[in-house]
């Protein structure tokens, strides 16, 4: 089987690097020294018991989101996450809606698995709203699969939950089960913040420690889903890994219980930053946008015939400043700009920007 590169994946891994890269689109990462709690890491146990998952990592997400823990499926990261749900649910010739813009392993996934893709607009002149409309027309197509992003990424606009539970209402009446990527969700504050599991039994979601918490590097995702499909997705860890790496859910489990002290610990640098960019996109000429509500990325797009590719390329070449393609997200006259660096690296960035916009 020929397996196709997904295209932002590689770029992010190989060619992102820059001076200043504003194309990462969560905070950074935490060491060891950062984290709220104390470890010794001789007292930690290498291996362990943890034949679907970790139990107390599996019990603290229960948890967090008021689930039952046969309706958790711990996974290796929000992209294993994604792969895995695809493998349970998508059959040769399913129809799957995908929105757009979108993050490309949202559609290269159901493509891997020999899906027939529905696109649903998220227009730039509509806010990137959903039109229910739209989305009701693409389900009568006898699409078997909805996936969205919430926050919406590229644009880090959010679906509310009356919005959610509208599509929902679709989604069950076609018979069909609506997927969000929820990783960018809890940098939004207070109820805009809580998951949209459990508003409909035709809704499941996926999330990791990645974008808001720093910690990426644990790996630690999961899936929260109605019990007759966690069973398929946990069945498919035999296929893929077997086991995750047990000292990385130990580690995920100790963290847990600090979630919200870290996000606190970001939230006023991030509200600075925000409200920077703001004001420089309130400056430009020959950007607009639609503002975030909020994340760490945004998604400005160039007055009509200007490349955000080409403008890309030029800043890069110019000033060693990587921002993320439009085109990676089916938009070339975007790009993406991920705006969690210390504010007075974001400070001297823009001001970069802005003067090389002027000479460009």
């Amino acid at each position: 089987m020929a397996v196709e590169p997904i295209k932002y994946l590689e770029w992010a891994k190989l060619k992102s690097q820059a001076k200043i890269s504003l194309s990462r689109s969560g905070v950074p990462d935490l060491s060891f020294q950062e984290l709220p709690l104390t470890l010794d890491l001789k007292a930690l146990e290498i291996s362990g018991r943890h034949p679907y998952g970790y139990l107390p990592l599996i019990e603290a997400i229960a948890s967090r989101y008021q689930v039952h823990p046969d309706e958790v499926v711990v996974t290796q990261g929000a992209s294993q996450a994604i792969f895995m749900l695809g493998a349970a649910i998508i059959e040769p010739g399913d129809k799957v809606v995908v929105e757009k813009p979108a993050y490309e392993p949202l559609l290269a996934i159901p493509r891997f698995f020999k899906a027939e893709i529905l696109r649903l607009e998220r227009r730039f002149d509509h806010n990137f709203e959903i039109a229910l409309d739209d989305f009701r027309k693409l389900l009568g197509k006898g699409a078997k699969l909805v996936i969205l992003t919430n926050l919406h990424n590229p644009s880090g606009v959010w679906l509310s939950r009356d919005k959610i539970e509208a599509l929902a209402r679709e989604v069950e009446r076609f018979g069909a089960y609506l997927f969000i990527d929820e990783i960018y969700l809890e940098f939004m504050d207070g109820e805009a913040a809580s998951t949209a599991y459990g508003l409909n039994e035709r809704i499941i979601v996926a999330s990791s420690l990645t974008k808001v918490y720093g910690l990426g590097g644990l790996r630690c995702g999961w899936i929260l889903a109605p019990k007759e499909i966690t069973r398929s997705l946990r069945a498919l860890t035999d296929y893929l890994v077997v086991e995750g790496p047990f000292i990385s859910q130990l580690l995920a489990s100790l963290i847990f219980p600090y979630l919200d002290l870290l996000r606190e610990k970001n939230r006023a640098w991030l509200e600075t930053n925000h409200k920077q960019l703001c004001c420089f996109m309130n400056r430009q000429s020959k950007l607009t946008w639609v503002e975030p509500d909020g994340g760490v990325i945004c998604f400005p797009r160039l007055l009509v015939g200007r490349n955000g590719d080409d403008f890309c390329q030029f800043l890069r070449e110019k000033a060693e400043i990587s921002l993320v393609p439009g085109s990676f997200f089916e938009a070339p006259e975007h790009f993406r700009l991920g705006y969690a660096v210390a504010p007075e690296i974001l400070a001297e960035a823009l001001e970069i920007i802005e003067k090389v916009l002027d000479e460009w």
